[in-house]
């Protein structure tokens, strides 16, 4: 079997860079390891196909096949005859005007005609495969049944099949060779890319992983994205039965809208210490530009009485006000802040008492914190404040509805104080139902981190009262739809107090469906 290792290069390149119009990245885009498709495809249909004494011939049915040869352009172009008159003015002649001003395809041609000289015109570009690509669509994008219509005689009179489909294909192959429909195993399956494309194929396919996560996604892939329109239809209610009950209990409680009425979008909470060098309780943040496009800022307020700082939102900032609020507290591993004399700050590493022991292990002074905590202690090191709150104004059913940041009130406070005592009276219930997670960190090259720089020691210390609400909630109506498990990993990924903010996109980018209720800024 022969591979176009450039064209299949050039197409897997191209199906990367979809980013979200990937098959199955909306399952769980943070799966770094996960495979092209179209490369699956190439790697499981070459394994079926025999060889024969014809090794051109043989190259010219796998590219047939995988929709990557000269005449597949033809149907792979989804543009109108207008956009292809533009793309190939000196194949004009195959468009018409109409009225003078819209082209059309010619009639007199019939479609076989037409495909055969756009397929000329695409391969006349004077450049290479990659370049052809910017103007088709991904085989997968296609209809299957109309992008390989033509193509089946040929397999078919060369294989010695009567196939009139891939799947068809694949199991007749696999009979001929195995005497039975093909199985493709992956025991190390990651995010499920080699399954589900076997699957699609036509091929039996199992898959494992040692990862509950990889688990997770290649379930999701095979009864998420390959379920069938039943299935799909039966998701999508369950997605609305759950995202309605959630909303209604949430609401219920009271603590996302203000007395106003307008509903709580996002929270913005950053980190806080007392300076060993001031006694001043000093906000910690990296950068206090809260959104970029609309020039939002937070800003340090000096409480000589209380020896703290207020934070106030400030909106449409001169250019100077943005520079200096992108300086933060946080700058190059030091807390530097106004009330300090001493401008290069004091590192971090200071505040948190870091040394090494008899044995040469790293330590601190932070506490670690138990399973029963969700906040800081009132001694604790680390502290967490929420500084600013980006609300929707009355107009949550449009579809681009209204924001605006606010500083926090007395009674934004209050809320919160009403949201820590529903997680302290619900913890451990919520932990005995599985609701959240009550197991250990277990130590590593990675999960050290947060055990030495916060002294997070079980996972659920990873996310604020808020998170833990929301998604006990969440959790508690979604049980009985399997499906849904699959939107939380992302979902968690977002929440996360280690999910920094981003403040170009941070207005436009939480979650419709469950809103991200907790954004920080360490």
């Amino acid at each position: 079997m022969q591979f176009r290792v450039g064209r299949l290069s050039a197409e897997a390149y191209k199906e990367r860079k979809a980013g979200a119009g990937q098959t199955l990245t909306a399952l769980g885009s943070y799966w770094k390891g996960r495979k092209p498709l179209i490369l699956c495809r190439a790697v499981v249909l070459g394994c079926l196909l025999p060889g024969t004494d014809n090794p051109a011939k043989d190259l010219d049915i796998f590219l047939k096949l995988m929709a990557m040869d000269d005449r597949a352009f033809a149907r792979r172009f989804g543009g109108t005859a207008n956009e292809f008159a533009r793309l190939f003015p000196a194949w004009a002649d195959l468009v018409t005007e109409e009225e003078g001003r819209r082209r059309v395809w010619r009639d007199d041609l019939d479609d076989h005609d037409r495909e055969t000289r756009v397929a000329e015109a695409f391969a006349s570009l004077p450049y290479s495969f990659d370049h052809r690509l910017k103007h088709v669509r991904r085989p997968e994008e296609c209809d299957q049944k109309f992008l390989l219509a033509e193509i089946w005689s040929d397999v078919n009179r060369h294989l010695g099949t009567y196939a009139r489909s891939i799947p068809e294909l694949a199991e007749q192959l696999g009979i001929a060779r195995f005497g039975h429909r093909p199985k493709v195993a992956d025991t190390f399956c990651g995010a499920g890319s080699i399954p589900f494309e076997a699957a699609r194929i036509g091929c039996d396919a199992y898959a494992s992983d040692l990862n509950p996560i990889a688990c997770m996604l290649t379930w999701g892939a095979f009864n998420i994205i390959g379920a069938d329109e039943a299935t799909r239809t039966e998701i999508a209610k369950a997605q609305r039965k759950v995202a309605a009950a959630v909303e209604a209990e949430i609401t219920k409680l009271g603590i996302e809208h203000d007395a106003h009425g307008n509903r709580a979008k996002a929270y913005l909470y950053c980190l806080g210490t007392r300076c060993p060098k001031t006694g001043w309780m000093v906000p910690v943040a990296s950068s206090w530009v809260i959104a970029t496009n609309r020039r939002i800022v937070a800003k340090l307020v000096p409480d000589h009485v209380a020896k703290r700082y207020r934070i106030v939102v400030q909106t449409d900032v001169s250019k100077a006000k943005m520079e200096e609020a992108a300086k933060g507290t946080l700058q190059n591993g030091r807390l530097v802040h106004p009330m300090n004399p001493e401008r290069s700050g004091v590192e971090i590493k200071t505040i948190r008492g870091d040394y090494r022991n008899a044995n040469g292990i790293s330590r601190n002074r932070l506490r670690l914190w138990e399973k029963s905590d969700f906040t800081p202690r009132p001694d604790d090191i680390w502290q967490e404040r929420l500084y600013a709150i980006q609300w929707i104004t009355n107009t949550l059913d449009n579809v681009r509805p209204e924001t605006f940041f606010a500083a926090v009130t007395d009674d934004d406070l209050a809320r919160e104080r009403k949201v820590e005592a529903i997680v302290a009276e619900n913890l451990v219930s919520w932990q005995d139902e599985g609701l959240v997670p009550d197991m250990p960190i277990e130590p590593g090259d990675k999960t050290d981190e947060p055990i030495q720089t916060r002294g997070w020691t079980y996972w659920h210390h990873l996310f604020g009262a808020r998170q833990l609400l929301f998604n006990s909630v969440a959790l508690k109506h979604a049980k009985n739809y399997a499906a849904l498990y699959t939107i939380f990993p992302k979902l968690l990924n977002r929440q996360s107090k280690l999910c920094c903010m981003t403040p170009e996109t941070m207005p436009q980018r939480e979650s419709q469906r469950f809103r991200i209720l907790f954004l920080t800024n360490h």
